[in-house]
């Protein structure tokens, strides 16, 4: 099977990890799970159905019989990606362009793929800027470098992401509201203390 595509989800749900999204799945009476890669909550990216089989995460188009699909548990219509799961994604987008010589315009957000009545995956996956992210650390990896095997299952983070600390609040309540706006412009913004993560 010829893969031209990358189809980019969220779960829609805050499932506890794959194994719960696979068994969900094959509640349906599917013959597995319909992702290809699911990446979890701290980036890890488990290996779901084989991709010598038609897929079932999007009808539209054709996608499940020629693109690949990827799937973030969470739910990004309502809190953005987890920064290990953002950093997961972009590697292992990377990773399947140069496997299967995907060109990074074929990466696709669900809601993206004509005919698709959906809002998958989320309003706060901005495919535009995912998209953007994926070139600039196409353009800054080493000619010599080699890709991870995905086909195997053996992941390894292939490339690193500098994050930017825009500030720091005595009280919760002024970072939240700060991190709203940012996010209101389109800004993957977290609240973090050290200890936990709010993307509320």
């Amino acid at each position: 099977m010829k893969h031209t595509h990358i189809i980019v989800h969220h779960t829609g749900a805050e499932e506890k990890d794959a194994e719960q999204v696979k068994r969900y799945h094959l509640s349906l009476g599917w013959r597995d799970i319909g992702y290809n890669y699911v990446i979890e909550r701290y980036g890890n990216v488990v290996e779901g159905r084989s991709l010598d089989i038609p897929g079932a995460h999007c009808r539209a188009g054709g996608m499940n019989h020629k693109s690949i699909g990827v799937s973030v548990i969470g739910n990004m219509e309502e809190h953005c990606m987890l920064p290990d799961q953002h950093e997961a994604l972009l590697g292992l987008l990377w990773d399947l362009v140069g496997c299967y010589g995907i060109p990074e315009e074929n990466i696709l957000g669900h809601r993206e793929v004509p005919g698709a009545a959906t809002a998958c995956p989320g309003r706060f996956m901005d495919m535009d800027v995912l998209r953007r992210e994926l070139c600039q650390a196409d353009g800054n990896k080493p000619d010599n470098e080699v890709n991870s095997n995905v086909s195997t299952g053996v992941k390894q983070k292939t490339s690193h992401l500098w994050r930017v600390q825009v500030g720091a609040f005595s009280t919760r309540a002024s970072a939240e509201n700060y991190a709203r706006q940012l996010r209101q412009k389109g800004i993957d913004a977290f609240v973090f203390d050290g200890k936990e993560i709010s993307t509320s």
